[in-house]
């Protein structure tokens, strides 16, 4: 959509958004308008045909728009919220003074389960388990990942940015922690990162604005091959999902800090409707992104000379829900106890 036509279009939009009446509804305004695929965020993309001349102010006018759009709607989600809260609190009573019936006084999470399995795991094999902080800087985060300026990925609408503070945001990956365990471990280090990172995506079944993320890292001045990287990732997997055996594929995908880089799958077959990750299945899942580490990152670490290394991801959320037949991922963040009872320890 032209600029001038976004131009003439803002007060129908702040009008709209103003008049919505749910959360669902803001969402939606907000997907259409400035969401990944909104016309506002699309019109961005029209600033590589821009003259020179005309692109600051181009850029500049764009920008005010989707400020004001992104403050129309926190406002009215703000009045949604304590209109939902002021009606709770004339309808909803709480006795304080009837007896617990629930003999269930607590236990340890899925995701609490997995992540101390997964680090006794790796500990046991000579492996650092380290975790970093949550909110990163843009060098951690972007610039020593190769991640150019202009990636997608650093825009507002993906990425958590602290309002107040230059080039601070919640970090996307925990990729991060490879870096600072680089710069201070030097090489050789086999690693992984394990810890909590935040997207700008709406919550759904399959996403959520925060989630766990696990990564491995092995870096070595001995050559190290995508076979090595293979052998790896299916001693996880037999690990995690207690397989005897898996099959792995690759299949060629980019990501800036990798070279190459590559998705991987899984053969898996069901049994009584849950999903049993083995060699023998007739079916394949993705279940993550992997690859050799890029150059650059190496120079971004200040690591010179003859260096080898691989990395891998899981989202950790993602297959704890496979291996346990969890179906929505919102599960994992609820509180209903009868549901934790089932999944806890």
């Amino acid at each position: 959509m032209p600029l001038a036509e976004i131009e003439k279009n803002l007060e129908h939009w702040v009008k709209t958004i103003l008049a919505a009446t749910s959360a669902q509804e803001l969402e939606r305004l907000k997907a259409d308008i400035i969401g990944k695929s909104g016309v506002v965020t699309d019109a961005f993309k029209m600033l590589k045909d821009v003259s020179v001349d005309e692109r600051k102010s181009f850029g500049e006018k764009l920008n005010k728009i989707k400020v004001q759009i992104e403050e129309t709607i926190a406002q009215q989600r703000k009045k949604l919220e304590d209109y939902e809260i002021s009606e709770k609190l004339k309808n909803e009573t709480l006795d304080i003074t009837l007896p617990v019936e629930n003999d269930h006084f607590g236990g340890l999470h899925v995701i609490t389960q997995s992540l101390r399995r997964i680090r006794d795991h790796y500990a046991a094999r000579g492996f650092l388990v380290l975790d970093g902080p949550e909110i990163e800087t843009d060098f951690y985060n972007f610039d020593a990942l190769n991640i150019p300026k202009h990636h997608p990925a650093r825009q507002s609408h993906d990425t958590f940015y602290l309002k107040g503070f230059d080039e601070t945001l919640l970090r996307t990956q925990t990729s991060c922690v490879q870096i600072r365990a680089m710069q201070e471990y030097g090489v050789p280090i086999r690693m992984i990162s394990i810890g909590k990172t935040y997207r700008n995506d709406q919550l759904d079944a399959t996403h959520s604005p925060m989630f766990h993320q696990l990564e491995g890292l092995v870096v070595d001045r001995k050559p190290l091959t995508i076979g090595h990287l293979k052998s790896e990732l299916k001693k996880f997997l037999e690990f995690f999902f207690e397989a005897d055996s898996t099959a792995i594929r690759f299949r060629p995908s980019f990501f800036p800090f990798t070279e190459p880089g590559m998705e991987f799958d899984c053969k898996y077959t069901k049994k009584d409707g849950r999903l049993i990750i083995t060699d023998q299945g007739d079916k394949w899942i993705e279940l993550g992104g992997a690859g050799m580490v890029h150059p650059n990152v190496f120079k971004s670490c200040g690591i010179e000379g003859p260096v080898y290394g691989f990395a891998y991801a899981f989202g950790l959320d993602r297959i704890i829900m496979l291996k346990n037949g969890i179906t929505d991922i919102r599960n994992l963040f609820d509180t209903d106890q009868r549901w934790l009872k089932y999944y806890g320890t």
